[in-house]
């Protein structure tokens, strides 16, 4: 579907509709037990924070077959402008056009949605759009000027999300996304994923403009490259606090491995995009936030350590022929004593992780192997740096973990001549 059908298509449905300042995007898939809220909470904080903006809301539906769509047009009512677009769940669409589903992320129809709202945004010339998630049963009112605030006082292209979190949880995302993109790009961005988002107008037309939804770009979620893209670019970023993300069960999950995979493989393959920016840069500067404070929190559930180590273990039985190929004699040299260490006395230091995670990019740059399998063959090693982290700080506060963190991003940043060093000759 081309720009001009798809804004045809929303003043088909809104004929009134002259001017948009703010565009809000709601992409859903059997939110019927969620979405009566959260259009009430989106509809009250844009109500309270930009009175005098023109709103228009778009829903993207993958194919619900709870009645969301019809629950969200109740609760919008006449609020706010609501225009639909809905997948019909034999695989043709109304609205939505032919756009392909590029990517398994969880959710039916995710990238879709999302270019539908950019092409959207950018053809109503609308100043911001926000993307909120309605499966998110924490939603508040607040959201909205926290999402959209930065980007309409201009002082923002990109709002990134942050959540309150309970001290282990995004253990992903802080051991390895979040200090691997810190050394890359210079920005201290957590890069914690869904729930909600804002982008400026400009933003949004940037997106569409790079080859991000056909070929390798387009096999990764596009939520695992949004923050990526607009931090490589140099966009002004800001950082939302949004408090707990606290999402209606029943989600669609992935296994460690298919997760890791995923957000990896995307953190890898920006790099080869990316390599001229990423190169240059050094050092790490703070971005701006808004909203709530970050803070870890305390464990929900026990953390099962043992099962961590045994992971570790059975990868260094399964995989060492892999791990001899991907990681460098001295990376290997570090990690092989592990196997015959304690429990208690589990320790993966910290340089020895961040020089795993330089040697597995510069595996997957070089194609050694066939690149799933070198993404794949992570997870026990993640595994294993996982479960130090725990037995170094389990007993200590949930500050204690924030500290650890940050010690690993200075330690991925001092050792980041090792990855460039050996890239540049790969």
């Amino acid at each position: 579907m081309t720009g001009d059908t798809l804004w045809q298509e929303i003043r088909d449905q809104l004929p009134a509709l002259t001017r948009v300042d703010i565009l809000v995007g709601l992409p859903t898939f059997n939110n019927a037990a969620t979405v009566r809220s959260v259009a009430q909470a989106v509809t009250a904080g844009l109500r309270q924070a930009f009175p005098g903006s023109a709103t228009v809301l778009i829903n993207a539906d993958a194919g619900s077959q709870d009645g969301t769509p019809e629950l969200l047009k109740q609760a919008i009512g006449e609020q706010i402008p609501t225009a639909f677009f809905r997948r019909q769940s034999g695989g043709a669409s109304v609205g939505m056009g032919a756009l392909p589903r590029l990517s398994e992320s969880g959710v039916p129809g995710r990238e879709e949605a999302f270019r539908t709202f950019f092409t959207a945004t950018r053809q109503a010339g609308a100043s911001a759009c926000a993307v909120v998630d309605p499966a998110v049963r924490s939603v508040t009112s607040d959201w909205l000027p926290w999402l959209l605030g930065p980007v309409m006082e201009g002082r923002a292209d990109y709002v990134a999300p942050v959540f309150l979190r309970p001290r282990y949880e995004g253990s992903l995302t802080n051991s390895l996304i979040y200090p691997l993109n810190r050394a890359l790009y210079g920005a201290v961005v957590r890069y914690h994923t869904g729930g909600g988002y804002g982008f400026s107008g400009a933003l949004a037309g940037l997106y569409l403009e790079r080859d991000l939804w056909e070929g390798k770009a387009a096999e990764y979620g596009i939520e695992s490259w949004l923050t990526t893209v607009a931090v490589a670019e140099g966009r002004p970023i800001c950082q939302a606090g949004l408090g707990e993300k606290i999402v209606e069960p029943g989600r669609i999950g992935e296994d460690l491995s298919s997760v890791l995979t995923q957000a990896v493989g995307s953190l890898f393959h920006f790099m080869e995009r990316y390599q001229d920016v990423w190169e240059q840069r050094s050092g790490s500067l703070p971005v701006p936030q808004v909203g709530l404070p970050y803070r870890p929190g305390q464990d929900r559930a026990p953390v099962n350590v043992e099962r961590m180590i045994r992971g570790f273990r059975q990868g260094l039985r399964d995989l060492l022929p892999l791990w001899e190929i991907i990681l460098s004699p001295e990376t290997l040299s570090g990690i092989l004593p592990l196997g015959l260490t304690e429990a208690e006395d589990f320790r993966f230091p910290a340089a020895l992780w961040a020089q795993t995670v330089y040697d597995f990019a510069l595996a997957y740059h070089e194609k050694v192997l066939h690149q799933d399998h070198v993404l794949k063959s992570l997870t026990p090693l993640y595994l294993g740096w996982m479960a130090s982290l725990v037995l170094r700080t389990r007993d200590g506060k949930p500050e204690d973990v924030e500290d650890a963190i940050e010690e690993l991003c200075d330690t991925f940043a001092r050792t980041k001549p090792y990855l460039v060093e050996r890239w540049r000759f790969s």
